[in-house]
């Protein structure tokens, strides 16, 4: 197969009707370019050009191979020159990675300002609670607490410590007792995540005088994703970043439930494969996001 370099350099010819032209152009010796066609000649078995100590002009079969190759030789041209140019304008998609709470409490907060300032920054966010291979899936970077970021990805800090509570709203307590202990939760409906049918769903955890207590709940309702939603429903009681939920705490519409036992989990991340030749947009989002 005849190679691509010797192509670009006989449609440079043809274009130019000259050697010492196409020479020029290109930064190529009209002796080193003469000697470059031969060879694609001699690897096709077929005369390409027509030369004449005064110009130079393609065979019937030369014309044929530029008129199928030369649009597309132009196409990757312009190809390459829109990549240069949405470097240089800052133009670009994005597509991440994230767990529900990493998107709601950091994620958005923090991209807000940037797209208003970059409006032609696209970010494609993708709500996942479950582990994925972001390479596999064509992801760009992913985001979750430090330590359950995969191996072998640059890891890059994006927030701080991240607490987590338990809250229900006022309308859900009503008429019922509050818990004073774990085990009285066992009185309550409860809201949980499940990260995969394929897995079971998480065990909840308390801060119990600096030990790490376990607690299996039973849950009436399980979901993937948007518990806060539910929790605002009045379907019960639910886990939340509490960063989520300040506001909801200052007015009462969500109470919080023995937080005396919160949570304290490593902050997250953002993280992704390699450390070169990122897009300009890509380095805004991630600069955006840096804690």
């Amino acid at each position: 197969m005849p190679h691509f370099d010797d192509l670009h350099l006989f449609i440079a010819v043809v274009q130019a009707g000259s050697f010492t032209k196409a020479g020029e152009k290109l930064g190529v010796s009209k002796s080193a370019l003469s000697q470059s066609i031969s060879q694609l000649e001699n690897r096709l078995n077929i005369r390409l050009l027509n030369r004449t100590t005064r110009s130079v002009s393609p065979t019937p079969e030369g014309l044929s191979l530029y008129n199928d190759i030369a649009p597309h030789y132009l196409a990757i041209g312009q190809g390459l020159e829109k990549l240069a140019d949405n470097q240089q304008n800052t133009t670009g998609t994005v597509r991440i990675n994230a767990s529900q709470l990493a998107i709601e409490t950091v994620i958005l907060p923090k991209l807000s300002p940037l797209l208003a300032d970059y409006p032609h920054i696209f970010v494609e966010l993708y709500s996942d609670n479950r582990f994925v291979d972001i390479v596999e899936q064509g992801f760009d970077m992913g985001v979750r607490f430090g330590d359950a970021v995969a191996d072998g990805m640059i890891a890059v800090k994006i927030s701080q410590a991240v607490q987590i509570t338990r809250v229900a709203t006022s309308n859900y307590l009503k008429n019922k007792t509050m818990p004073k202990t774990i085990a009285d939760l066992d009185n309550h409906r409860l809201i949980n995540l499940q990260l995969g049918k394929e897995k079971m769903p998480i065990d909840w955890e308390f801060c119990v005088n600096g030990e790490t207590v376990v607690y299996t709940p039973k849950s009436q309702m399980l979901m993937n994703a948007n518990l806060l939603n539910a929790i605002k429903q009045h379907f019960g009681i639910g886990l939340v970043g509490v960063s989520q939920i300040e506001n909801e705490l200052k007015t009462g519409e969500l109470v919080e439930i023995l937080g005396e036992y919160r949570m304290i989990y490593p902050p997250f991340y953002a993280y992704y494969p390699n450390r070169g030749y990122h897009s300009r947009a890509f380095e805004l989002v991630l600069g955006a996001l840096k804690e």
